[in-house]
This record gives C-alpha cells, structure tokens and sequence, in this order.
C-alpha cells in the first residue's frame, strides 16, 4: 500500500518538473506590455503557482509524512527481522515480494537502483529541454534574417545562449539534491542516493557555462567586437562579461575541491570553499546576467536550503543541553561524546539506525561536523552517545584538536557544543532480508551498534509473545587496530559475543591486526571481579544509568540459547589475555545482561517523542518558509522601479534605453525581492538559534549555581559524568578475538560454504499472477575506510556472490 504523503509529494515534485520543462514556454515567449517586465504579472503568478508553491507545499508534505510517521515506518521495517515458525517459505517469499518494489531493485554491475535511474533521466532530460528551447525558438528566424552574422555566428550565439540557459536551470537543481530533508526523502530517496546526483549535476553546470563562454566568445570574435563587450566602461556588458569569468573560474575552483582526495583529506578545506564559492559563483552569474528570469531557477532550492539548514539548529537549540562531555582513550585512539537533553525533562528526539547529527565547538571554528549515532535510543532517551576515531588525524585537524581537549588516560571534560540534527533516510527495507552479512573496520561498527540492538530487541519482545518465531540470521565481521579499541565502544562488543538474546541469531567475528600500542595492566579488586588499573571512567565494566534518567518500559528477555552455552563465533577465536583472578567463568559472562533491559522504540513510547519533535519542527518550518515568501511577494508589489501610479519613478529604462541604465534596473527588480527573501529567512533562522541557545546557557548556568551551593539534584556535571560512565567499559581480557588480520575472500568463500547468499530458489506465484523465481536474499553491508570499502568490494566480484551489496553504509 502507497502511503498518501508519498502520492501527494509525488504530485507536486510532478508539477515542478512540468514547470521546469514549459517555463521557457510560459515565462520567455508569453506576451507582455513592456512595463510588466517591472511589476506584478503573468509570469509571477506562473512561478509562485507551479514553482515556488509545489516546493513548499511538498516541504510541509515531507515533515507530515516522513517525521510524523518516522516511527510507524520504521516499525514496519523492523518488524520484518522475525516471522511465525507456521509460515512457510512461498509464504515468507510471496510477502518479500509484495513488499520489495520495482523502484528498489539495482542493477548488477553499478549497484545504483531503479528509481535512482529514473531520476538521473528526469534531470538529465530536463537539462537538455533547457539546452534546445531557447535554441529551437529563436534560431530559425535569426538565420532567416541574420543581418550582419555569419550562420556560424547565430549558432554559436544561440548555443551559448541554450548552454547559459541550462545552467542556470541547474544551479537551482543542485540545491534540491543535497537537502538533507525534501520531497525526494518522501519519494524514497536517501542522502546516498542524492548526493551522486548533487555532484554530477554540479559538473553539468561547469559544462555548460564552458559552453556557454566559448558559444560566446567565438561570436564575440567573428563580430571582431572583443574590445566592445569586455572592458570596464560601464556603458556596455563589458564590466558583466568580465564578472562572469570570475563566476566561471570559481566554478572550476569550486570543482576541483570537491574531488573525493580533497573532500574526505581536507574536510574543512572543501566545506569552507565550498560555501565561499558557491556565493561567488552565484553572486557573480547574476551580475553576470541581471535578469528578472534568473530567481526563478534559485529562489525556490534556494527556500528549502535555508530551511534544511537553519530548522535542525533552532530544534536542537530549544532541545540539547548546552554542555556535553567528552573523554579520549589514547590507547585505542577513540573518543567518547555524550549529549543529553535540555533539561532532562523531556526526551531527546528519537533517532533511529543510521542517524547522524553534526557538532560544532566554537572555539575550534564555526564548521558543523557530521557523526554518526552510537547510541540506541530506547535504552536511554534522554541522552545520544558518539565514538569518533582519530587514529591517523593530524593534531591540527578538527578530530585532533577536539581529542586534545577532552583529556587524557579516561579523565573527562566539559565542553559547551552546537549540535544540528538529527538527521537520517529513514529507510529500512533491506530488514526484509532473511540474512544480513556486514563487514566493518574500526570505527565503522557504531554504524551498526544500534541496528543490531533495534533487531535483537524486536526478536526478544516476539519472543517474549510465546508464539514460535523464526529470524533473520546476521554475520558481524569486523577488524579493529588494537585490542583496546574493542572495550572503547561501551560492553556492546562484549555483549553481542555473550548475551543469548543476541548470539541466538548473531553470529560475531572479531579480528585485532596489530600489538597494543602500550601494555594494558588487569588486576583483581578484593571481591574478585577483574579491573583496568589504567581505566577511571567506568567501574567493573558494568553499565551505570544516571539517577536522573527515567527507566525506560520493562520487555520480558528470552532465552533461546542454553544457560551456560558459549556464543557463536565464525572460526576459531582466542582469549585476549588470560583471565586473571580466574574468578570470572563464562557463565558469569552471560548472567551479567539477564537483568538489563532490551526495550523496543514501542516500549519506550517513541511514537509520542516523535510527533512531538515533528510538530515543533513544522511550526517552525512555517515561520522561515511562509514569512519570507511573503516579504518576497511584498516587495515584488512595490513599485520600486518603472512607470506606476501616474508618474516616473528613478529607472526610466522604458523611455530612455542606456545600456547602464538597463542593467541597473534589470539587477535591482532581479535581486531586491530575492534578497530580501534570503535576509527575512536569515534573521528569522539565526533569532530563534540565539533565543534557544541563550535559554539553555541560563539554565546551565543556574545548574552550574545550584551544584556550587551544594544542591546535588542540579549538578550537571555529575549527571554527565553517571552517563558517560554507562558508555565505557574497563578493560578486563573477557572478548574474544583473532589475532590476524582479516582475510576478506576467506570469508566470502566460507560464508558461501555455509550456503550464505547462495540460497536456492524457488518458483513462487505474486500477487500479479506471475510466477517468479525467487529464493532466500542476502544483504551485506560495507563500513569502513575506503581501502577497505574497496577490498570487500573487489573480493565480492570476484567470487560472484549473489547478493544485495551496499558499499556505503547510513553515515554521511
């Protein structure tokens, strides 16, 4: 069944696309007086109606749809990790089928998927309707009457003309395909889909204006009027011409730094450029082209931007305590933030697998840095935990710099930080899978911590029913540099290799590639339990709540595994180091999690979180669309140039043509109501930031007061301190490992032995009255550094595995 916000989101996307490809039609050729060039008309009333409205409308669709209901989709998808034992194979098979869309299925040798082609036709089509319009209009009569021209001077004017045309069309294009909320999330894309697109779209407008500066040039120059047009006058388009070579070279600049060595080695490089020279490259275009057309390609994208920049910030900002608190584990190069709500009144906004948010600490500059969630949300809603690597960052990068404030040897500090999300696609199909293979390196598991968690809590509460359930089988297999690292991510790897609740479905493979950096000391405390006597944060590798964090609904665990059986590894693993105190057995392993509590989002009542985060989302999303859109239709009402009301006003360009005059006019009636756009939204956005974070530095403040006076029930930092405890484990030999590296083809092929993505398939009949031939799905997922990324990727190729593969994982 198609939910209704995706067929009225689709709708709407529908008419935008119809306007992109008829505006040259309706907006260029339409009929006017001249004086409508400079007040309200026909072509306004056609762009805030099928352009401006679609966009914004769909925007609101997207909140109501798609964050509304972000719980109720995810619980279906989760929903599908186990099934009753009384349902058969063409059962479980037929109801994948009804489920998995035409849309999703990929394609075998580029991995991209159907709807993913659709849509990179549409822009492709459209840019080329934009190149041949303005060409098929015009070129025609121009060769029928060419005057002094040259055919081949028409042609290259009109090519230039098209080329500029389309570039245009494709500056406002590109804004919607790096949104990370829009329409297309509602349509079933995520930020990995969209953002090939976004960079192919940005080498379509380096295209074109490339075109469009030689179309221009060799007219300019068959016309022997070089000196004519390009100079600094001011009485002709020389000064706009030489603006857009400015404009052209920022573009190519702006290219150059966005290439993937750029991007991913010198982050703060590419996003500061990226920003400065998007703004030249803009700024330039329309003083290049002062032409009231111009916004009707921008401001739209331009709208949701802003609103996909400033909203995430002014949520958080009402939301997250000012403080968080961080510790750096240098043994194992891995930091430790934890975020907790405003007040810890009201739940944090619940996130989902795969979310990530974006931090900014000013002292270390005013970039937002994105991360993704560690953290499982229904264990403690009022606060998100993130594990950052800097393994192999420089001191003096962002990562460096921040594992340089947060001290040392387990010792935690206090540092007031931005947060802006959260954010995430909110897609979870690939649960329909009967398995789940998923390769990680380092830092990469938090990708997955709350995935696996989500999964064996859901398996737990069916469980829990009574009625017989079958599940999905999942293989983990991961490497990490040093033994350390394994503990740095809370007990959550000690829990998946112990826990029966998860090794009755998880099957773990845990690899250690290198010696530890300096040798890890494990004593015996009094009572026999096994310390880290280099570890202070933590105590006996228990898990702590804070007092002040409210418990979430109990779920009734599941054994599904023998009391005592040891957890499931893929091969032979060995102990890290010998146990010390030898106290420690493994049944004592798995007895330490029978008390703690696995809850689902349901149980924690995330639904009701959730919708009331969406609705201060919406009303917010109103004020820095809605507002600014009517400061904009204000302005294009006022009579602020051309002839009105009985008299003249300054820009007199309909009685005296000058090309000064000209241009003056045309920049002024083109940027006025656009920039005052921009500026409403702007002030609007960066008030309701300094209100909310002014409010939540009162309050800690107040906090701050209240724990000096002795008052412990508001001291922050001992509620901080209780919660970051919570997330690190001490270091005590208890997780097992390989000492090797891993061997990737290895794997595959004994995975493949196991029949893993190899299932055998069967003929079943769908609800379309075909039969297919369908059989057991296998998906794997890849996280990791790009070496690694590759690695998989190749040793999947070559031994031909038939699976559904996903280089990129959620995190951005």
């Amino acid at each position: 069944m198609v939910e209704l916000y995706r067929v009225v989101a689709a709708l709407f996307a529908l008419v935008l696309i119809i306007f992109w490809i008829g505006d040259y039609s309706w907006l260029w050729t339409t009929k006017n007086v001249v004086l409508e060039v400079y007040f309200v008309g026909l072509r306004d009333y056609y762009f805030w109606g099928y352009c401006i409205s679609p966009a914004i409308i769909s925007h609101f669709v997207t909140i109501w749809g798609h964050y509304y209901r972000a719980d109720s989709i995810f619980q279906r998808s989760i929903s599908q990790v186990s099934w009753p034992s009384a349902l058969t194979l063409s059962e479980r098979v037929a109801k994948r089928l009804n489920q998995t869309s035409f849309w999703e299925k990929k394609d075998g040798y580029f991995g991209y998927t159907v709807k993913y082609w659709f849509l990179s036709f549409i822009a492709f089509a459209v840019n080329m309707v934009w190149f041949i319009q303005p060409i098929s209009h015009n070129i025609g009569k121009a060769l029928d009457e060419p005057g002094e021209d040259s055919p081949l001077a028409i042609w290259s004017a009109y090519i230039g003309f098209g080329s500029g045309y389309a570039a245009m069309g494709a500056c406002g294009m590109i804004l919607l395909l790096v949104l990370r909320r829009s329409m297309l999330h509602a349509l079933g894309f995520t930020y990995a889909d969209l953002l090939p697109l976004h960079r192919g779209m940005g080498f379509a407008i380096i295209f074109w204006s490339t075109v469009h500066t030689i179309g221009y040039m060799i007219h300019i120059g068959l016309d022997n009027a070089l000196a004519a047009e390009i100079n600094f006058d001011g009485e002709t388009r020389g000064p706009q011409n030489i603006v857009g070579f400015v404009a052209l070279a920022a573009m190519f600049a702006l290219g150059l730094l966005s290439l993937p060595a750029v991007r991913r080695r010198g982050y703060w490089l590419f996003i500061v450029s990226h920003r400065w020279l998007t703004i030249i490259s803009l700024a330039g275009t329309l003083m290049h082209y002062p032409y009231f057309m111009t916004w009707y390609y921008v401001v739209p994208s331009m709208c949701l931007f802003l609103a996909d920049r400033f909203i995430p910030k002014v949520v958080q900002a009402f939301s997250v305590g000012r403080d968080v608190i961080c510790s750096f584990d240098e043994h194992s190069d891995i930091l430790t933030i934890v975020i907790t709500s405003r007040n810890r009144l009201e739940p944090l906004k619940p996130y989902y697998p795969g979310d990530y948010i974006s931090l900014q600490l000013r002292s270390l500059g005013e970039i937002y840095h994105p991360f993704t969630i560690a953290s499982y949300w229904p264990e403690d809603p009022y606060s998100m935990t993130l594990y950052i690597r800097t393994f192999g960052e420089n001191k003096d990068s962002w990562t460096g710099q921040l594992a340089g404030l947060c001290g040392q040897s387990g010792k935690s500090v206090v540092l007031p930080m931005n947060v802006e999300g959260v954010f995430g696609d909110r897609m979870h199909d690939y649960l329909c899978a009967d398995e789940i293979v998923i390769f990680s390196a380092g830092a990469a598991i938090t990708t997955f911590m709350p995935l696996i968690k989500s999964i064996a809590a859901r398996i737990d509460a069916e469980a829990a029913s009574g009625v017989p359930q079958k599940t999905l089988r999942m293989y983990l297999i991961c490497t990490f540099r040093y033994e350390s690292e394994l503990y740095s991510y809370g007990d959550f790897l000690h829990q998946i290799t112990h826990d029966v609740r998860f090794t009755s479905w998880l099957r773990t493979s845990i690899h250690v590639s290198r010696a530890e950096k300096t040798p890890r000391v494990i004593t015996s405390s009094n009572d026999g339990s096994i310390i880290d006597t280099k570890t202070q944060v933590g105590q006996n590798s228990q898990r702590h709540s804070g007092d002040n964090i409210p418990p979430p609904s109990p779920v009734e665990s599941i054994a599904t595994v023998a009391q005592g059986e040891q957890p499931q590894l893929l091969g032979d693993a060995k102990k890290s180091v010998p146990i010390a105190s030898g106290k420690i057995l493994v049944d004592d392993q798995q007895q330490r999690y029978q008390g703690r509590l696995l809850p689902t989002f349901l149980a924690a009542d995330s639904a009701r979180v959730s919708t009331i985060h969406a609705t201060r989302d919406l009303l917010i999303t109103a004020a820095i669309l809605l507002i600014p859109f009517a400061a904009y239709i204000g302005i294009r009402y006022t009579p602020i140039e051309g002839y009105g009301e009985g008299k003249w006003f300054w820009c007199q360009t309909t009685r005296i043509y000058d090309q000064n005059m000209t241009n003056k006019c045309m920049w002024n009636y083109t940027m006025t109501p656009g920039v005052v756009q921009i500026c409403v939204a702007s002030i609007i956005g960066y008030a309701l930031i300094y209100f909310g974070r002014r409010a939540t530095r009162r309050e800690a403040n107040a906090a701050k007061t209240a724990a000096d006076d002795g008052a412990t029930s508001g001291n922050t930092r001992a509620y901080l301190e209780s919660v970051l405890r919570a997330q690190i484990m001490d270091y005590d030999g208890t997780i097992s490992f390989k000492p090797s590296r891993l061997d990737v083809e290895k794997y595959i092929v004994d995975l493949m032995a196991e029949d893993v993505g190899m299932g055998k398939t069967k003929t079943v009949k769908a609800d379309s009255g075909k039969k297919e031939m369908v059989g057991k799905t296998t998906t794997v997922f890849v996280g990791g550094p790009d070496g690694f990324l590759d690695t998989v990727e190749k040793a999947n190729r070559k031994a031909k595995w038939s699976v559904d593969f996903h280089r990129e994982t959620w995190s951005p």
